[in-house]
């Protein structure tokens, strides 16, 4: 895998914007080559990297799930550089078929004197986001203390680049939120997730990555990066996202930090109860692919059911309802694990704001759920012995 004809030219999007682009080659696959870019607001081209460094956090997870060497024409950070192998231990440490590849690359000099001078959050306006863009960090390490100048917003990511509209009506909320939490916003669009970079798994493998490589693409601005934590210390498991692999993609200017593990999705959605942005902008559904929340899927439930908790979804405008049907939530299947812990916390919240109707109804779906398991492991019980008995009397294909 090679990257080849790295250019910045101007964006087919309009005059005020301009896009950086490059030819990526693969040795292997239907498709010999394609073209990789991502598109920025045109105050900002003069920050755009001149470095191999956003080029390797891009296509690392790429070469690695293909199995082909990396070869950049750019100079690479040498802490990156040195990391790279590393992210890739850990990834076919997890996950069976991902390989550890070589990456080829000129060595960097000796980092600049000018340093950039902002640190950036990215932001989709779900509740992870808000409360990175909004909390303070007297206790943070030292370096995860630096409060937060910009706001990304990144089109091709969970809006998909054919939904024009939606994307437009998203940047535009997600501008007003700037502007009232005194941040600025840099809208970013990229191709990256209708190439064959999707190949590598977005949630399991490349969505820490993809993150990265963006904002190495503009390393001259930020020293800072945050990623917003998904999951807490409790539930950490392997990921695209993670404590262990997000930092590895910091090289000597630009810090990309992993932010907020230390808090449950509970503790943030109560911070975010009296945060009038969030209240009004808040963007948590992955089933849409809009800029709107659907207000039926599990994700969108459970913010729902905790805000309410928390007194503030009867003055939450970014769902299509304002109250929370119980009898709906004591239908809830939180079979998966990652549900069943996500209601326990709601659960706990219940109980310390003296919502004993919450609580029961979350009760009743824990055991709907008991039932439906039994029902299942009983089925599965019958089915197989029956399994073997008809198997001689199948007919061979």
């Amino acid at each position: 895998m090679e990257v080849r004809d790295i250019d910045i030219v101007g964006s087919p999007y309009g005059v005020h914007r301009a896009r950086i682009r490059a030819e990526v080659r693969y040795e292997s696959g239907s498709v010999g080559r394609e073209e990789y870019w991502l598109d920025v607001p045109k105050e900002h081209v003069s920050e755009l990297s001149t470095s191999g460094n956003p080029w390797v956090a891009c296509l690392l997870p790429l070469a690695a799930h293909t199995g082909e060497p990396l070869r950049i024409p750019l100079p690479v950070d040498a802490p990156l550089m040195a990391n790279a192998e590393r992210l890739m231990r850990i990834w076919s440490a997890w996950y069976p078929g991902v390989s550890v590849v070589r990456v080829e690359a000129p060595k960097a000099g000796d980092p600049s004197d000018v340093q950039p001078g902002r640190a950036a959050a990215f932001f989709s306006g779900g509740v992870d986001s808000f409360f990175t863009a909004v909390r303070s960090r007297p206790l943070a390490a030292p370096a995860e203390r630096a409060p937060v100048d910009d706001l990304i917003t990144v089109w091709g990511f969970d809006v998909p680049l054919d939904r024009t509209d939606a994307f437009a009506r998203l940047r535009n909320r997600h501008r007003v939120v700037a502007r009232d939490l005194g941040k600025h916003l840099i809208d970013v669009a990229t191709n990256l997730r209708s190439t064959r970079w999707r190949e590598a798994q977005w949630s399991y493998l490349a969505h820490g990555a993809g993150l990265a490589c963006i904002a190495l693409f503009l390393e001259r601005r930020f020293h800072t990066a945050y990623i917003a934590g998904s999951v807490a210390y409790r539930d950490l498991h392997s990921w695209g996202s993670h404590p262990a692999t997000d930092p590895l993609f910091s090289t000597s200017s630009t810090a990309i930090v992993y932010d907020a593990i230390a808090y449950l999705r509970t503790e943030k959605i109560e911070s975010l109860a009296d945060c009038a942005p969030a209240l009004w902008a808040l963007h948590v559904c992955y089933e849409s692919e809009t800029d709107e929340n659907c207000g039926e899927c599990n994700k969108c439930q459970r913010t729902m059911l905790a805000l309410d908790i928390c007194g503030a979804l009867a003055r939450c405008d970014a769902f299509p309802r304002k109250t929370i049907d119980l009898r709906q939530v004591a239908r809830f299947d939180c079979s998966h694990p990652f549900d069943f812990r996500e209601l326990q916390d709601i659960r706990k919240l219940a109980l310390a704001k003296g919502r004993a109707d919450a609580v029961r109804a979350i009760d009743r779906s824990f055991a709907r759920t008991r039932r439906r398991k039994r029902i299942r492991a009983g089925l599965s019980a019958i089915r197989r012995p029956v399994g073997r008995l008809l198997r001689p009397f199948r007919k061979r294909k």
